[in-house]
């Protein structure tokens, strides 16, 4: 489905809860209202089996959901719309399966994040849908292989693409781990074993900032960026920019 034409802003208040945002009113198919977090790394919005059941909504297939913990088959269905404040949108794919976070209902991801630009507002405590793009703050080329937000950083020297992840609290890596911590990692696919410490990262030329950083022995899989680590995260669909505000 393609991205929507811009439209008049919408400002959506939110609840934070640890490193994610949390929008209290989201409809579903003309229900609700549901707690949903917003996860820019998520590939498919998903909902609870107690929510699907709720809403009578009969799964269409299954499909493959990969997070950290590894992959799985999951079903996968249709939403009829979508609703949040003044903005609809049909025929949002959707997963069923439990949610890691407790308390929320579901997830907001790129199936429905795509249609819209968006701001991440950590401090305002806000999500923003369709706004300008903000006046200061570090701009990068928008990349993307799977609707996912990556930029180009540098990490310790190297440079590599990131995921820019709402749903991830620290700077997640892929290789062998030199990081002298060790600690697991817990997603909605399951847990895994990780090195940790502090890693820098370099974005542009005038970012410059030592994060905590965890580690997974793995040769595929890009890293994740926190979308926390910023005051706010502006990402345009539209003309392909990611704006990070410090």
């Amino acid at each position: 489905m393609s991205a929507a034409l811009p439209a008049a802003q919408e400002i959506v208040k939110a609840d934070r809860v640890a490193h994610v945002l949390v929008l209290k009113e989201v409809y579903l198919n003309g229900q609700g209202p549901f707690r949903m977090m917003v996860d820019t790394g998520a590939a498919s919005c998903m909902i609870r089996p107690s929510v699907a059941k709720r809403l009578g909504l009969r799964p269409a297939y299954d499909v493959e959901h990969e997070s950290l913990g590894g992959a799985k088959r999951v079903p996968d269905a249709v939403l009829d719309e979508l609703r949040i404040g003044a903005i609809r949108n049909q025929g949002i794919e959707i997963i069923i399966a439990d949610v890691s976070l407790p308390d929320v209902d579901g997830v907001l991801g790129q199936s429905w994040l795509l249609q819209h630009d968006y701001l991440l507002d950590y401090r305002g405590r806000r999500l923003v849908i369709d706004p300008m793009e903000p006046e200061r703050g570090i701009r990068e080329a928008l990349r993307s292989s799977d609707g996912r937000p990556e930029i180009e950083v540098d990490v310790d020297g190297c440079r590599q693409e990131l995921i820019v992840d709402s749903g991830a609290s620290i700077l997640v890596l892929f290789g062998q781990s030199p990081l002298a911590g060790q600690a697991t990692l817990f997603t909605n696919g399951g847990s895994l074993e990780a090195g940790t410490g502090r890693a820098r990262v370099m974005i542009g030329t005038r970012y410059t900032r030592l994060l905590p950083a965890a580690k997974v022995n793995a040769s595929t899989t890009k890293g994740l960026l926190p979308a926390v680590a910023f005051a706010s995260v502006y990402i345009s669909n539209r003309t392909g920019v990611v704006v990070l505000v410090p």
